[in-house]
């Protein structure tokens, strides 16, 4: 297994039972959405003392999503698999088939089915927040009084905001007069703060501390928390009640907000609506304002030259958030300073604002296009995709290779009757097959009992080389109990466009005449070119 990476944040989730289908789509979406953060998902196992642990993560850089998993037994961990996949069912796949090989085969051919009351009691485990613009979701803490070996926290209190609004959770802790120190992580990073009976003594956060820090937590919604009691610390950088912190950071969070629904944008230029005003004309403009040193306002006034932008003048006075945000609301409500019309990028370029992608919906679709037994994609999805690869390669001139094949198993005398593959052996081969092709390649049901590969941009002689690649990996160890090579029985037919044929119809007629020479010849795989040469 690899070696573990430190993420800046992980999610904890602790499932009553097996998770389904479903509840690993849900985990797929979270993974997708919080991109280099790594999600954890336990569920107690049927034997006493035994419990599973699954672990998600998507990595910023590119690549599938990785997952793992592993089993605790009497404290004692042991890595059961690991491998790379954005294929949910697939994953979904690959726990059953280790959970019926340590718990036996009733487990698997009752998980398959998901009841509606199943999926409502997974939707209990999870919280999608309804907001797609910041495109993150987070998993609830686990319920109270749930101990787990691999989840062992010297902690009494702890959850997610997304349950629990920032300013309730401080006056929690205020009001138990509770001595410790209070973390809390997002994707803002990691702030702390800590407590003596009640009252806030030092805190911190990544860009503030202090009375800052606790003005700045005052607009986190989302992220986890944890208390460690009795964790206390010689800084001291607050000396105002809980109380008065929350009162200011709330107005400050007001002024902010007053100031996004005016069209505030840190990286607009600033410029000067009046080009110059005396300190005595300047004192009586903003007197019925909101209250702020004079001389902050002077500074910032100043600093305004028609090039800076909000962000770099704050920079270069080394104001904080308490300070500029008041001060910026005078700028715009006196008319003393405006935005240009010009926003500062590299270039010259023009000011782009970024589309949300919900991968949520995406999964979806891709979900209702898939057979929920196998997790390939069903016939028609199929045609269609096809349908718009022969369009695509026609237009650019790319080959584009169809593989349609069959995978039986021997019975009978002399291994003359073919039968279907049990359900768990074919899991495991759509396994296989799918961590041995491209991205791009198209795993499916085709017709009724046989299976297809839609592979673009490969030519004839490397839908060849594929095919007997999967071969290999279908035959080099059994699929299940009594599918090996001995009894498997596989036949590969490929055709391809423009080397065969070039109307999309006859395409997938030499790719089946293909797979039946291959299944009389007893060999393994054939091309329809191949037919031509005796």
């Amino acid at each position: 297994m690899q070696k573990e990476k430190n993420y800046s944040a992980k999610s904890i989730q602790i499932l009553p039972g097996n998770p389904t289908a479903t509840a690993i789509h849900q985990i797929l979406t979270w993974a997708l959405e919080n991109l280099d953060k790594q999600v954890e998902v336990i569920w107690p196992s049927s034997q006493k003392g035994s419990e599973y642990k699954l672990v998600a993560h998507a990595d910023p850089m590119g690549g599938d999503p990785k997952w793992a998993m592993s089993v605790s037994v009497l404290g004692k961990t042991q890595a059961l698999w690991d491998f790379s996949s954005c294929d949910s069912l697939l994953v979904f796949n690959r726990i059953e088939a280790s959970l019926n090989d340590r718990e036996g085969t009733e487990h698997g051919q009752a998980a398959v089915k998901v009841t509606a009351e199943e999926q409502a009691e997974e939707k209990a485990f999870f919280y999608m927040p309804e907001n797609a613009t910041k495109q993150r979701s987070t998993l609830p803490i686990p319920p109270v009084g749930q101990d787990s070996s691999l989840t062992r926290t010297a902690t009494v209190l702890n959850g997610d905001l997304a349950f629990v609004q920032i300013n309730a959770l401080l006056q929690s802790i205020n009001l138990a007069k509770m001595t410790g120190r209070l973390e809390i992580t997002s994707d803002k990073g990691t702030a702390e703060v800590f407590f003596i009976e009640g009252q806030p003594f030092h805190a911190t956060a990544p860009d503030s501390r202090g009375p800052e820090c606790i003005y700045e937590l005052v607009t986190w919604k989302e992220g986890r928390f944890f208390f460690q009691p009795k964790v206390i610390t010689k800084q001291r950088t607050i000396n105002d009640t809980l109380d008065s912190l929350i009162i200011q950071g709330a107005q400050i969070l007001d002024k902010h907000n007053f100031l996004k629904s005016s069209g505030f944008k840190p990286d607009a230029i600033l410029v000067k609506l009046i080009p110059s005003i005396s300190d005595a004309d300047l004192k009586k403009l903003v007197q019925p304002a909101i209250p702020v040193e004079f001389v902050l306002q002077r500074r910032f006034y100043d600093a305004i030259d028609g090039k800076s932008s909000t962000r770099e003048i704050v920079e270069k006075l080394g104001y904080l958030r308490s300070q500029w945000v008041p001060v910026m609301c005078n700028m715009l409500t006196c008319g003393l300073a405006g935005f240009s019309a010009v926003t500062k990028r590299a270039g010259n370029l023009p000011p782009l604002e970024p589309k949300t992608v919900d991968s949520s919906a995406v999964q979806q679709v891709i979900m209702s296009l898939r057979r929920g037994d196998t997790g390939m994609f069903n016939f028609p999805a199929f045609l269609y995709f096809l349908e718009q690869e022969y369009f695509r390669g026609h237009r650019s001139g790319n080959p584009l290779s169809v593989i349609i094949f069959e995978m039986r198993v021997k019975a009978g005398p002399n291994g003359s009757i073919r039968e279907p593959l049990p359900i768990g052996a074919l899991r495991e081969a759509v396994l296989r097959i799918s961590q041995a092709k491209r991205h791009n390649d198209l795993l499916a049901h085709y017709e009724a009992f046989d299976y297809v590969l839609l592979c673009p941009e490969t030519k004839g002689e490397g839908a060849r080389v594929f095919a007997k690649r999967l071969v290999t990996a279908l035959t080099k160890s059994p699929l299940g109990t009594g599918v090996d090579a001995r009894t498997l029985s596989l036949s590969f037919g490929a055709a391809c466009v423009p080397e065969d044929f070039l109307e999309l119809g006859l395409l997938l007629s030499a790719a089946e005449a293909a797979k039946t020479s291959a299944h009389t010849n007893d060999t393994p795989v054939v091309l329809y070119r191949d037919m031509h040469v005796d």
